[in-house]
């Protein structure tokens, strides 16, 4: 007997004790709190079959099943696992950040990836559960929690400030990508903020000297061959007008005095 949902796990179940073993190797990895759910909903369907059950080898199959699932949570209980779920940041939130993503130079495809999936999850987290991140890799529930752990370790340890100018540092930013944020509320309420900010943000010199030169250099790509060549007879045409237009200066300047002595 299993779960048969979309977006939960398959292979569990609480025939006997080895399917039992199986289902909590199953669910190793995942978010804490649907490995929790997931256990006690097991429970509660153990139950209700034990009550249309007579085989009694199947009873004693299914109450040893239910014995290593009500160990699990006490373990559970006593090591505070829950302290160690990660709420899902909501997609939006993630994209409007994404341009902190190309600043601070990071680039990892596996964070591509699981961007990638997520979208096409339509944003619902329980469907990572089933989707895996490659050919027998595991599912990317597993692999975002993988990742999670190593960077908020490095956090832990480093304690790198996770706000600068009221937008996310580099460290910060990381962990977004993996759809978790320690201050997720904030990141929620300010969405609509960031758009305004990221577009404010100045860029360094190098950067504007560089946009300068690609700017000179797309010029003179787009610059046709007889429009090259015509530039020295512009020049040439513009000095002969200029010398034309002061030449006709001068001559009025002359002339005006002998219309002057005609008046007199």
């Amino acid at each position: 007997m299993s779960e048969t949902k979309a977006d939960t796990v398959p292979g569990l179940g609480f025939k006997d004790k080895e399917k039992a073993l199986e289902t909590i190797k199953n669910l190793e990895g995942r978010d804490p709190d649907y490995q929790k759910l997931a256990i006690k909903g097991l429970i509660g369907r153990a139950k209700r079959t034990l009550t249309l059950t007579k085989d009694k080898e199947k009873l004693q199959n299914i109450n040893e099943a239910m014995s290593v699932f009500e160990n699990w949570l006490k373990n559970f209980e006593l090591s505070n696992m829950s302290k160690e779920n990660r709420a899902y940041l909501p997609l939006a939130s993630i994209e409007a950040l994404l341009p902190l993503k190309e600043k601070f130079s990071i680039e990892d495809n596996r964070i591509d990836e699981f961007l990638a999936a997520y979208k096409k999850a339509n944003a619902d987290y329980k469907n990572l559960r089933t989707v895996s991140s490659g050919e027998d890799q595991p599912t990317w529930d597993i692999v975002r929690n993988t990742e999670l752990k190593k960077l908020l370790k490095g956090l832990e340890e480093t304690r790198p400030d996770l706000w600068k100018d009221d937008l996310p540092t580099k460290e910060h930013m990381e962990i977004i990508l993996w759809a978790y944020s320690p201050d997720a509320s904030k990141i929620k309420k300010n969405v609509s903020t960031y758009e305004e900010k990221l577009a404010s943000v100045k860029i360094t010199d190098d950067d504007a000297d560089s946009e300068e030169e690609n700017k000179e250099k797309d010029e003179e790509k787009e610059e046709k061959p007889e429009e090259k060549e015509s530039k020295p007879e512009k020049r040439q045409e513009k000095r002969s007008s200029k010398r034309r237009s002061s030449g006709d200066s001068s001559e009025d300047e002359e002339e005006s005095p002998k219309k002057k002595n005609k008046d007199d």
